[in-house]
């Protein structure tokens, strides 16, 4: 490179850094709330702008409104959409069934003049507008291509731990399988090893509750609890908030009816981020609402990065 093109490169101007306004959604404040600050304290060190979305809604789930009413569902989403354009950002969803909702009312909107102008009419009742013009963008999507995954395994510290991850039915929205990868690339950047027990592409079972709870219980979640139990692993790894909603449920209803103890604890890739990167598993809350116990594992984390 001459001296030239190298000053030319030096005065080229930067893409503008994305601004994210973070969904929480319904589950992750009130259950998850650990999760919540481990997001918000890890990503400002890793250059990400990021604030709250605020004012939202549920998002609401697709899988129920879709069936029941797509103009509830559009609408909805559509009012925690408008919040972060007026607010000059993008979407970040950091559980995988906001992000279906979020991502594919947002298309909708965008590809169906009709829909869009039809929600504004609803919308206007309140006094708002929408018109679908930001992005709704997965945490791993920030994380890999954002903040850079490159960057993230040269940088994190790496956790002497060994995991079993669950990916969730709704992280295989794309066909290119993109989000799957970013979370086990990501997750295998952060530990000693990822160890896979065959069930890993199973569903939690949350939506089969609404059908047959006990399949939900025993022929979804507690098959893959026993799977995950004939593995010596510290954690599950998750990133969504309805898988974890399930899980931990699930978890305590085996305990109480059929004396059946699940001891690994169900985390949130979020977690082993913030630990990472030199926060404290006491400064985001990590022992706390929690009904598999989290002890044995922080002390873990915490001897991976004396």
């Amino acid at each position: 490179m001459t001296e030239q093109t190298t000053v030319q490169a030096a005065m080229a101007p930067t893409a503008p850094k994305p601004k994210y306004a973070h969904f929480l959604g319904c589950v992750m404040p009130t259950r998850m709330p650990w999760a919540e600050s481990a997001i918000m304290k890890t990503l400002p060190r890793l250059g990400v702008d990021i604030t709250y979305l605020e004012k939202s809604t549920c998002c609401p789930r697709a899988g129920v409104w879709i069936s029941v009413d797509k103009r509830v569902w559009l609408t909805l989403a559509s009012y925690n959409l408008l919040q972060a354009e007026q607010a000059g950002r993008d979407v970040m969803v950091s559980c995988n069934g906001c992000y279906v909702t979020l991502y594919e009312a947002n298309k909708v909107l965008r590809e169906s003049p009709k829909d869009l102008e039809e929600v504004n009419q609803y919308l206007a009742a309140a006094g708002k507008h929408y018109d679908a013009n930001v992005r709704v963008r997965h945490l791993l999507e920030v994380l890999y291509e954002d903040v850079g995954i490159e960057r993230i395994r040269r940088e994190a510290k790496k956790l002497h731990i060994k995991v079993a991850i669950h990916p969730g039915c709704h992280m295989r929205i794309f066909q290119d399988g993109h989000l799957v990868r970013y979370f086990n690339e990501l997750t295998e950047a952060l530990v000693d090893e990822v160890v896979p027990y065959g069930l890993e592409r199973m569903c939690c079972g949350l939506q089969a509750n609404l059908a047959d709870r006990e399949f939900a219980t025993y022929d979804r979640a507690k098959r893959k609890f026993d799977a995950i139990q004939e593995h010596d692993v510290d954690a599950l790894v998750i990133v969504c908030s309805g898988c974890y909603d399930q899980f931990e449920r699930t978890i305590a209803s085996l305990r109480k009816k059929d004396n059946y103890n699940f001891d690994v604890p169900v985390i949130h890739l979020a977690e082993l981020l913030a630990v990472s990167y030199g926060i404290k598993p006491d400064d985001f809350g990590m022992r706390y609402m929690r009904t598999a116990p989290v002890d044995k594992l922080i002390e873990k984390l915490e001897n991976s990065v004396k």
